[in-house]
Protein backbone atom coordinates (compact mmCIF):
# COMPACT_ATOMS: atom_id res chain seq x y z
CA UNK A 1 0.00 0.00 0.00
CA UNK A 2 1.31 3.46 -0.67
CA UNK A 3 0.98 6.37 1.39
CA UNK A 4 -2.97 6.51 0.91
CA UNK A 5 -3.23 3.30 1.83
CA UNK A 6 -4.54 2.86 -1.81
CA UNK A 7 -2.68 -0.40 -3.62
CA UNK A 8 -1.16 1.62 -6.56
CA UNK A 9 0.68 5.31 -7.11
CA UNK A 10 0.09 7.54 -9.98
CA UNK A 11 3.53 9.81 -10.95
CA UNK A 12 5.22 11.70 -13.18
CA UNK A 13 6.00 9.25 -16.21
CA UNK A 14 10.58 8.62 -16.30
CA UNK A 15 12.64 7.68 -18.72
CA UNK A 16 12.92 4.37 -17.50
CA UNK A 17 9.10 3.54 -17.52
CA UNK A 18 9.11 3.92 -21.36
CA UNK A 19 9.76 0.85 -23.03
CA UNK A 20 6.41 -0.03 -20.49
CA UNK A 21 4.78 2.24 -21.40
CA UNK A 22 5.39 1.90 -25.42
CA UNK A 23 4.09 -1.83 -24.65
CA UNK A 24 1.03 -1.21 -23.28
CA UNK A 25 0.71 1.55 -26.22
CA UNK A 26 0.91 -1.36 -28.78
CA UNK A 27 -1.61 -3.70 -26.59
CA UNK A 28 -4.45 -0.85 -26.54
CA UNK A 29 -4.33 0.89 -29.33
CA UNK A 30 -4.44 -0.26 -33.37
CA UNK A 31 -2.00 3.06 -34.23
CA UNK A 32 0.18 2.96 -31.51
CA UNK A 33 2.84 5.90 -30.58
CA UNK A 34 6.61 4.89 -31.06
CA UNK A 35 9.20 4.94 -28.22
CA UNK A 36 10.84 8.20 -29.98
CA UNK A 37 7.26 10.25 -29.66
CA UNK A 38 7.12 9.93 -25.87
CA UNK A 39 11.08 10.72 -25.88
CA UNK A 40 9.85 13.68 -27.47
CA UNK A 41 7.06 14.66 -25.23
CA UNK A 42 9.02 13.67 -21.80
CA UNK A 43 12.71 15.68 -23.03
CA UNK A 44 11.37 18.29 -25.27
CA UNK A 45 8.10 19.31 -24.48
CA UNK A 46 7.38 21.47 -21.82
CA UNK A 47 3.67 21.91 -22.44
CA UNK A 48 3.48 17.84 -21.73
CA UNK A 49 2.86 16.14 -18.66
CA UNK A 50 2.70 12.41 -18.24
CA UNK A 51 1.45 10.24 -15.76
CA UNK A 52 1.82 6.36 -14.80
CA UNK A 53 -0.26 4.03 -12.79
CA UNK A 54 1.87 1.89 -10.86
CA UNK A 55 0.62 -0.81 -8.59
CA UNK A 56 2.27 -0.81 -4.87
CA UNK A 57 4.39 -3.69 -4.69
CA UNK A 58 2.53 -6.51 -2.35
CA UNK A 59 5.63 -8.28 -1.44
CA UNK A 60 9.41 -7.28 -1.39
CA UNK A 61 11.66 -8.79 -3.92
CA UNK A 62 15.30 -9.48 -3.10
CA UNK A 63 17.92 -9.28 -6.00
CA UNK A 64 17.79 -5.76 -8.27
CA UNK A 65 17.01 -8.04 -11.70
CA UNK A 66 13.68 -9.28 -9.32
CA UNK A 67 13.14 -5.40 -8.46
CA UNK A 68 13.43 -3.95 -11.86
CA UNK A 69 10.94 -6.98 -13.27
CA UNK A 70 8.57 -6.33 -10.72
CA UNK A 71 8.74 -2.81 -11.33
CA UNK A 72 8.19 -2.52 -15.12
CA UNK A 73 4.96 -5.37 -15.05
CA UNK A 74 3.76 -3.05 -12.29
CA UNK A 75 2.24 0.12 -14.45
CA UNK A 76 -0.88 -0.59 -15.58
CA UNK A 77 -1.77 2.28 -17.51
CA UNK A 78 -1.03 6.29 -18.33
CA UNK A 79 -2.18 9.33 -19.28
CA UNK A 80 -1.04 12.37 -21.38
CA UNK A 81 -1.95 15.99 -21.16
CA UNK A 82 -0.39 18.96 -22.42
CA UNK A 83 -1.43 22.27 -21.41
CA UNK A 84 -0.70 25.60 -23.31
CA UNK A 85 -2.31 28.93 -23.38
CA UNK A 86 -5.31 27.96 -21.46
CA UNK A 87 -6.06 25.14 -22.81
CA UNK A 88 -5.51 21.36 -22.36
CA UNK A 89 -5.36 18.71 -24.29
CA UNK A 90 -5.43 14.88 -23.33
CA UNK A 91 -2.54 13.00 -25.89
CA UNK A 92 -3.13 9.56 -24.52
CA UNK A 93 -4.85 7.20 -21.97
CA UNK A 94 -4.47 4.31 -22.10
CA UNK A 95 -4.90 1.14 -19.37
CA UNK A 96 -3.73 -2.84 -19.73
CA UNK A 97 -6.75 -4.46 -21.11
CA UNK A 98 -6.85 -7.16 -17.71
CA UNK A 99 -7.31 -4.29 -15.78
CA UNK A 100 -9.70 -2.80 -17.47
CA UNK A 101 -13.07 -1.90 -15.30
CA UNK A 102 -11.87 -0.97 -12.09
CA UNK A 103 -11.85 2.68 -12.80
CA UNK A 104 -7.85 3.11 -13.15
CA UNK A 105 -8.84 4.79 -16.75
CA UNK A 106 -10.90 7.44 -14.68
CA UNK A 107 -8.76 8.37 -11.94
CA UNK A 108 -6.06 8.85 -14.67
CA UNK A 109 -8.09 10.66 -16.32
CA UNK A 110 -8.62 12.84 -13.03
CA UNK A 111 -5.13 12.96 -12.90
CA UNK A 112 -4.94 15.02 -16.27
CA UNK A 113 -7.64 17.24 -15.29
CA UNK A 114 -6.37 18.12 -11.67
CA UNK A 115 -3.11 18.84 -13.73
CA UNK A 116 -4.85 21.02 -16.36
CA UNK A 117 -6.80 23.20 -13.86
CA UNK A 118 -3.52 23.38 -11.91
CA UNK A 119 -1.86 24.61 -14.65
CA UNK A 120 -4.49 27.23 -15.67
CA UNK A 121 -7.20 25.44 -18.06
CA UNK A 122 -10.29 27.04 -18.93
CA UNK A 123 -10.83 24.06 -21.74
CA UNK A 124 -9.96 20.86 -21.68
CA UNK A 125 -10.51 18.62 -25.52
CA UNK A 126 -9.53 15.59 -26.27
CA UNK A 127 -10.41 12.63 -29.67
CA UNK A 128 -12.02 9.55 -29.18
CA UNK A 129 -13.22 6.52 -31.55
CA UNK A 130 -17.06 6.95 -32.36
CA UNK A 131 -17.36 3.13 -31.47
CA UNK A 132 -15.93 3.78 -27.89
CA UNK A 133 -18.80 4.08 -25.98
CA UNK A 134 -17.22 3.38 -22.55
CA UNK A 135 -14.58 5.36 -22.80
CA UNK A 136 -17.37 8.84 -24.25
CA UNK A 137 -19.88 7.90 -21.19
CA UNK A 138 -16.93 8.41 -19.15
CA UNK A 139 -15.77 11.42 -20.40
CA UNK A 140 -19.23 12.83 -20.29
CA UNK A 141 -19.06 12.27 -16.48
CA UNK A 142 -16.39 14.75 -16.71
CA UNK A 143 -17.79 17.70 -18.49
CA UNK A 144 -17.26 16.60 -21.96
CA UNK A 145 -19.61 17.09 -25.31
CA UNK A 146 -19.19 16.64 -28.62
CA UNK A 147 -17.85 19.26 -30.80
CA UNK A 148 -17.52 17.49 -34.43
CA UNK A 149 -16.42 14.68 -35.55
CA UNK A 150 -13.64 14.23 -37.27
CA UNK A 151 -13.79 12.09 -40.88
CA UNK A 152 -11.22 9.02 -40.74
CA UNK A 153 -9.09 10.40 -38.44
CA UNK A 154 -7.57 6.78 -37.17
CA UNK A 155 -5.31 5.30 -39.41
CA UNK A 156 -7.61 2.29 -40.08
CA UNK A 157 -10.63 4.95 -41.15
CA UNK A 158 -12.90 5.49 -38.09
CA UNK A 159 -13.99 8.27 -37.29
CA UNK A 160 -13.55 10.17 -34.00
CA UNK A 161 -15.21 12.70 -31.85
CA UNK A 162 -13.56 15.51 -30.62
CA UNK A 163 -14.96 16.58 -27.01
CA UNK A 164 -14.35 19.54 -25.23
CA UNK A 165 -15.03 20.33 -21.51
CA UNK A 166 -15.12 23.85 -19.82
CA UNK A 167 -13.10 23.52 -16.54
CA UNK A 168 -12.72 26.78 -15.35
CA UNK A 169 -14.35 28.03 -11.85
CA UNK A 170 -14.57 26.32 -8.51
CA UNK A 171 -17.58 24.39 -9.35
CA UNK A 172 -15.50 22.29 -11.24
CA UNK A 173 -12.59 22.18 -8.81
CA UNK A 174 -15.00 20.88 -6.37
CA UNK A 175 -16.42 18.38 -8.69
CA UNK A 176 -13.25 16.89 -9.21
CA UNK A 177 -12.70 16.52 -5.34
CA UNK A 178 -15.72 15.20 -4.80
CA UNK A 179 -14.93 12.51 -7.81
CA UNK A 180 -11.23 12.02 -6.44
CA UNK A 181 -12.87 11.25 -2.81
CA UNK A 182 -15.00 8.73 -4.58
CA UNK A 183 -12.34 7.30 -6.27
CA UNK A 184 -10.31 6.91 -2.90
CA UNK A 185 -13.16 5.37 -1.58
CA UNK A 186 -13.95 2.76 -4.17
CA UNK A 187 -10.04 1.92 -3.52
CA UNK A 188 -9.62 1.54 -0.14
CA UNK A 189 -9.51 -1.98 1.63
CA UNK A 190 -12.70 -2.62 2.95
CA UNK A 191 -13.23 -5.19 6.29
CA UNK A 192 -14.64 -8.19 5.21
CA UNK A 193 -17.37 -9.86 7.57
CA UNK A 194 -18.01 -13.46 8.18
CA UNK A 195 -21.04 -14.69 9.73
Amino acid sequence: MNENGLPFKIRGLEAKDIPTVTSIDRLVFHDPWPESAYVQELYFNPNAHYFVLQLTPAMPTHTWAERRAALASQIVGFVGVRIEMGSGHVSTLAVRPEWRGWGLGELLLHTALEQAVHSGARTVALEVRVSNVAAQNLYTRYGFAVVSQLRGYYADGEDAYYMRANVEGQAYSNYLQQRRALLEHRFQPHPTYTA
